[in-house]
């Protein structure tokens, strides 16, 4: 059973181009989300373009020592199914380019319950928190490619997962109740001013989730009350 990791990155995307650029600790977060995902032990794929403005995207992943995988700059199903077979996956973690803080302790959970568990669709702890990513098995993507009427995001969206009758496994973790203090639904310049100011209150980039939350504690950090 081969599983892996896919980072679709793009520079000049969305709604706040080049915010994968965005520097925490003399890196981009970008870097970051590559350091940490390889933590999990299993191939880490960047899926982006051949596009000039992605070339640094491209020079960070071979620097670092992962895959890349080339597609389509306008369809981001086509992108994850190409990383998909040039790696022969059967299962795939979808992690954000943008998201560094993600948990390495339960995100591994999440890979020993598809080598426990195979055979399901899609897999999740925590419900919807986005400190745990998702994990998807790969052949729903590819049978959906000649859909001309998919939407973009729906193989990768567990409610059209659950909507369409693919299985999921999702449970919950009673640890997790206290353990994740915030959640990335938030604008993407207040996330990574976020995430700068925890890396400058600490002097470092915290690789380990408890390094993280101890820091929030100490900052008493809210983002509805701002920063004392």
């Amino acid at each position: 059973m081969k599983i892996g990791i896919i980072i679709l990155a793009r520079t000049d995307f969305g709604r706040w181009p080049d915010k994968i650029l965005f520097q925490l600790r003399g890196r981009p977060i970008f870097e970051w989300v590559i350091i940490k995902a390889k933590l999990l032990g299993i191939p880490v794929i960047v899926s982006t373009t051949e596009n000039i403005e992605d070339q640094i995207i491209v020079d960070t992943a071979e620097r670092l020592g992962v895959i890349i995988s080339y597609g389509n700059p306008d369809d981001r199903n086509e992108r994850f199914a190409q990383a998909i077979i040039e790696n022969k996956l059967e299962y795939f973690l979808s992690i954000s380019p943008a998201c560094p803080f993600f948990d390495i302790e339960y995100t591994g959970k999440v890979i020993n319950a598809i080598k426990e568990n195979p055979g399901y669709n899609y897999y999740n702890i925590g419900r919807d928190t986005s400190a745990v990513p998702h994990a998807f098995k790969t052949q729903p993507i590819i049978d959906n490619l000649d859909n001309k009427d998919r939407d973009q995001e729906i193989i990768i969206n567990p409610k059209a997962l659950k909507t369409a009758g693919y299985h999921l496994y999702e449970w919950w973790d009673g640890e997790l109740k206290n353990r994740y203090l915030f959640d990335y639904n938030i604008a993407f310049k207040i996330q990574a001013e976020t995430h700068k100011a925890i890396c400058d209150y600490l002097g470092r980039f915290p690789l380990d989730y408890e390094d993280l939350r101890t820091a929030l504690l100490e900052m008493d950090y809210s983002f509805t009350r701002g920063k004392k």
